[in-house]
């Protein structure tokens, strides 16, 4: 039999019809088979029905090689075989296990009923407790019926995947009694147990829910119209965004909405009742195949109450956009509409209700009123107020303002006035614009009068501000954009270690920000402190990451240092150590940040004047500057100034020609300053701003014939003649930090005097740090003590200082031993003094002291004196060496510091090992202070 184009189920019912109602017979069989049956809803491939009937009962077998039935997703192959039976009512039934065996070889058996009476076809599919039922009228326009008791949820993925596109049942168990009209019409009441569903796009899924309800379908021409009314209990909602945690209690559902010939669902009514908790009805325009699918969206909120409506409705939203740390309370009511992406109005009411903002700290109290705004037109005056306020820490008073929204911009009626931080703060004209294409979206005039703060660690603080300003925040594809401008009139401001106090004349800032994925474009910010400080600051901050500055820029316009160093200095020069730096003139430049690291350094000095009163160093007219880039050559620049005191020490007047390259910036030749008669030539420096230790500079200088007596006389030491002499090979300054590489050499006393391994940590600091080992060799005793007053003597004198250290130029530890390289004379003076020193000697013997009172000179064969100080006491030796194994059992040994030579024979024994080096100091400078020594 060819294929058919005649509807499947009426070729099968008047085979059936046809067999039945043949002629009566004792007997009567029947069989028919067709290739292949086909209508749009059911496609059957070897089909065969066989019949065999008795006057009282009979049997018929139906088989399919093939059955596709598209709308319940089934495809397989068909054996039915059931016993006939005619009834006393006149209906006949059918009925026997039917066997079903799928294309994924899986075979399922259920019991099929077939009843037939004069207008219906009722077919029943049951299984254990299951059970489906579908009664089909022979008439076209009477109603089908379908009941189902039991079914599992997912049995019903493919009808329902053709009425809900991308969407499934995947777990439950439904009851369903539906009507279904010829035109396709469909009303039914439904019940679902622990019903799970999702869509394949993500935007709904549900879980666990408990759902009762009605439902309608019905066409009007090419659109069909759908409504649902439904009663949930326990279980999970997920609605776009919104994810619900259904109660217990019922939460009613009722939706009206049409299907339209160009296939966008038009949702005319969305109502939801979770009755004390979240009640509002919405209208909306979908596209299900978009990729934003809401077109339009209205929604009218009659009761929203929380902290409930929090945990069921809104929590979710929060944390799904980072905002978890929200907490809500008190009542909220209102309206709202999208006209796509735009916002077209926003009602929103409140009896009370309390934010907080766990995260910025930002909690309100108490808010009450309503605001009123829409896209297009004005609405009407409304109030808002709070009852208090906290913003990062800081409380504000409370206020009411008023509102009104007139052409799409919500507009303050009036100022908004707070109390805050011991001051109060007033906004007037603020301007709101919700609109997306609208870029400004926040302005505002603002003041603040005598406002303070004091952060918890007490690093940042401020204190009697007073500030007029204007404030514009907007909004577009690029991200958040914040201008401002402000006038500053009086305050004080601490950021450790920056103080500044801003005078009671106007000081101008503004700045020009970006913000945008987590990274805010300092495009400008202006300074104007007129006649004191004037700069122009460019950065990128990313205020989450571990070093929040990227890049920082910073042309400096004028400085004006006596009025800046005061205003804005003092503070972190102090906590540098200089406390009483005195400065005038003017400075300009630039400085460039990347990366955490210095690009470029521009600076120019204008007579400038530096004076520390503590003494450490005078500049005076300092000019010119330097140009200095990391990546690249810079043009070459002057550095002079007039004179410079270093520790008292005058130098003359200095002009350096300097240039950058290659990172560094070098002195392109050696410059001659100056110095007490004499000079100092420095022969190279490099300035590295940018090493990877810290700031490096380095150089070499040479020091030729500086006259002893005016340096000592600048030093404050006793005056002495000769000329200083010597050089540096390298000297390195790091951070604050000075080292000096292959030793300095002097000569002095007619000998040479060598420093090694010499570091100065915080030279210009209250504690400078010194370490050096020092060496002397061939000095003339007679040039040594006569320049300091101590007795006189000949000969010639070596000797080391090792492990020198000395903090703030006090010797703290060092080994010194000094030693004559042969014999010379000395006088009674020295002799004393020496003794004085020693703390004992050789004084007391009658025969020398007569020979003292006949001779002024005496012969000495060696001389030598150790001093090893450590915890501020001193081991003593003399012309030998300390024992190793020297113990404090034994420090009281004797030891010889002077080993006489000729007649009268004069020698020196100290006769005390440890010495408490106060004692020592003092004795020495009693040595050289004292006078001649008066012999009995």
């Amino acid at each position: 039999m060819p294929p058919s184009s005649t509807p499947l189920c009426f070729k099968i019912c008047l085979a059936w019809l046809l067999a039945w109602c043949c002629a009566a017979a004792q007997a009567r069989s029947l069989s028919l088979a067709a290739e292949r049956l086909h209508d749009p809803h059911v496609d059957a491939t070897g089909l065969s029905i066989e019949l065999a009937e008795t006057s009282a009962n009979g049997t018929l077998r139906i088989r399919v090689s093939r059955l596709d039935i598209p709308a319940l997703a089934l495809a397989g192959r068909v054996d039915w075989e059931c016993s006939l039976e005619r009834r006393v009512d006149g209906t006949r039934r059918c009925a026997g296990r039917v066997m079903f065996s799928s294309e994924a070889n899986t075979t399922r058996d259920a019991q099929l009923t077939a009843t037939l009476d004069g207008e219906h076809l009722e077919i029943l599919f049951a299984r254990d407790d299951r059970e489906a039922r579908v009664t089909l009228p022979f008439s076209n326009t009477a109603t089908s019926a379908v009941q189902l008791k039991g079914i599992p949820a997912d049995w019903l993925k493919a009808p329902i995947a053709r009425v809900w596109t991308g969407g499934e049942f995947r777990g439950g168990v439904i009851d369903l009694d539906a009507g279904i009209d010829s035109d396709g019409s469909l009303s039914a009441r439904y019940t679902a147990t622990g019903l799970s569903i999702n869509s394949t796009d993500g935007a709904a899924a549900g879980e666990g829910m408990n759902v009762t309800g009605r439902f309608a379908w019905t066409k009007d021409g090419t659109a069909s119209h759908a409504r649902v009314d439904a009663t949930f209990t326990g279980g999970s909602l997920l609605m776009g965004a919104v994810h619900m945690r259904l109660p217990d209690t019922a939460i009613e559902i009722g939706v009206d909405a049409t299907l339209r010939d160009d296939g966008l669902w038009s949702v005319d009514r969305f109502a939801w009742n979770d009755p004390g908790t979240l009640v509002f009805e919405a209208s909306a325009l979908v596209a299900p195949a978009e990729t934003a699918p809401l077109r339009s969206l209205g929604m009218r909120v009659d009761l929203a109450r929380f902290p409930a409506a929090s945990g069921r409705y809104v929590t979710p939203i929060l944390e799904g956009s980072g905002l978890a740390q929200i907490a809500l309370r008190g009542d909220l009511a209102g309206r709202f509409s999208f006209d796509g992406p735009s916002l077209g109005e926003l009602s929103l009411s409140t009896s009370s209700l309390d934010v907080e903002d766990a995260r910025t700290g930002i909690a309100v109290k108490g808010l009450h009123g309503a605001i009123d705004w829409a896209a297009v037109g004005n609405r009407p005056e409304q109030m808002l107020g709070w009852g208090s306020a906290t913003i990062g820490g800081v409380t504000l008073s409370a206020a009411t303002t008023r509102w009104a929204a007139k052409q799409g911009a919500l507009r303050s009626q009036g100022a908004l006035r707070v109390k805050m931080l011991g001051g109060a703060a007033t906004l007037t004209r603020i301007v709101v614009s919700p609109l997306s294409n609208q870029p400004e979206r926040l302005r505002s005039d603002f003041s603040l009068r005598g406002v303070g703060y004091d952060s918890a660690d007490g690093r940042i603080a401020a204190s009697g501000v007073n500030v007029d300003g204007h404030l514009s925040v907007a909004s577009d594809a690029q991200g958040l954009r914040l201008q401002s401008d402000s006038r500053f009139r009086g305050g004080e401001f601490l950021a450790d270690p920056v103080y500044v106090k801003l005078p009671d004349t106007p000081v101008s800032a503004s700045i020009d920000a970006r913000g945008s994925a987590g990274v805010w474009h300092v495009e400008r910010f202006d300074w104007a402190d007129p006649g004191t400080l004037e700069f122009r600051a460019s950065a990128d901050i990313a205020p989450g990451d571990g070093k929040p500055l990227r890049t920082f820029r910073v042309d400096l316009q004028n400085a004006m240092l006596k009025p800046a160093v005061d205003r804005y200095a003092q503070a972190w020069l102090t906590s540098r150590g200089y406390a009483d730096l005195h400065a005038s003139g003017s400075l300009t430049g630039s400085i460039v940040f990347d990366q955490g690291r210095l690009q470029h350094v521009a600076v120019a000095a204008h007579a400038v004047d530096l004076r520390d009163a503590a003494g450490r160093f005078t500049l005076a007219d300092i000019d010119g500057g330097i140009d200095w880039d990391a990546l690249g050559d810079a043009p070459a620049t002057t550095l002079a100034w007039r004179s410079l005191e270093f520790y008292r020490v005058p130098f003359g007047a200095m002009s350096a020609s300097l240039q950058s390259r290659e990172g560094r910036v070098l002195l392109t030749a050696p410059v001659d300053i100056g110095v007490l008669g004499g000079k100092v030539r420095i022969e190279k420096l490099s300035l590295q701003p940018d090493s990877p230790r810290g700031e490096r500079y380095a150089g070499s200088f040479a020091i030729g014939s500086i006259d002893m007596t005016q340096l000592s006389s600048a030093l404050g030491w006793p005056k002495f003649p000769g000329n200083l002499s010597g050089g540096i090979p390298e000297i390195e300054f790091v951070g604050d930090r000075i080292e000096l590489h292959g030793g300095l050499d002097l000569y002095v006393f007619d000998g040479h005097l060598g420093i090694s391994g010499m570091s100065l940590e915080h030279p210009f600091g209250e504690l400078p740090a010194l370490a050096a080992d020092v060496h002397f060799e061939n000095f003339d005793l007679q040039q040594l003590t006569s320049a300091f007053s101590f007795g006189g003597m000949s000969g010639r004198l070596a000797g080391t200082i090792d492990r020198l250290s000395l903090l703030n130029w006090s010797p703290v530890a060092f080994d010194a031993w000094m030693r004559t390289a042969g014999g010379g004379r000395m006088s009674y003076k020295a002799i004393s003094d020496v003794t004085a020193v020693a703390g004992g000697g050789g004084l007391s013997d009658n025969v020398q002291t007569l020979a003292l009172k006949l001779v002024n000179t005496f012969s000495y064969g060696r001389l030598g004196l150790r001093c090893r100080l450590a915890n501020n006491v001193c081991t003593m030796g003399g012309i030998d060496p300390v024992p190793a194994d020297r113990s404090e059992k034994t420090a009281g040994d004797d030891y010889t510091i002077v080993e006489g030579a000729g007649l009268p024979r004069i020698s020196i024994v100290g006769h005390r090992r440890r010495v408490d080096w106060p004692t020592l100091v003092r004795r020495l400078d009693a040595a050289v202070q004292g006078q001649t020594p008066v012999i009995q």
